[in-house]
């Protein structure tokens, strides 16, 4: 294993045991072992900045490290790892209440997701296509597009059903059964 990727990896379960401090310091650490010709390895390491950052409620400096990883990404060959990022940048954006910049990435993210061939046939790849959906149609009902929004929910409940994540088709059914 590549001392950056170690690194990340820490920072990575660092975060995810809500040591906030100590992941920042395993990213930073990563980061300073990424080359200039590791892009992806970047990109991870910038994507785990903007967890980070929103875990702390910094959505703008969540935004920036997600574009840079963007930036990096879309080069990649790894389309799922640019759309996953994407997403997450429509997020951030979502949460800002930035509409237009929301569903421009969602929108994106959906695209290059429905265009992997991956997303029809690896569990991991459904999923994300399934949060992409949920996302798409959080938008919709908060910009009160319900008929948009029912359709989307709908979709995605059934990926979270054929994956058998009860929580998500619940959430889905739910939020499609909502009045216009």
């Amino acid at each position: 294993m590549r001392p950056q990727s170690a690194a990340l990896g820490k920072a990575v379960a660092a975060r995810r045991a809500g040591q906030l401090h100590e992941a920042l310091q395993h990213r930073n650490a990563a980061l300073a072992l990424c080359g200039a010709d590791e892009g992806d390895e970047r990109a991870d390491g910038l994507r785990e900045l903007g967890e980070l950052a929103r875990a702390n409620h910094d959505l703008p400096a969540a935004q920036v490290h997600y574009e840079e990883a963007v930036r990096l990404l879309r080069t990649s060959e790894d389309r799922l790892k640019l759309a996953h990022t994407v997403r997450h940048l429509g997020d951030v954006h979502a949460a800002q209440q930035r509409w237009p910049e929301a569903e421009g990435c969602l929108r994106e993210a959906l695209d290059i997701c429905r265009k992997e061939p991956s997303c029809a046939t690896l569990a991991v790849a459904q999923l994300d296509l399934a949060n992409t959906i949920r996302a798409y149609a959080a938008l919709m009902s908060e910009t009160a597009r319900r008929e948009q929004a029912r359709s989307l929910w709908t979709e995605a409940g059934s990926f979270y059903q054929a994956l058998g994540i009860a929580a998500g088709v619940a959430e889905c059914r739910r939020r499609a059964a909502e009045p216009a």
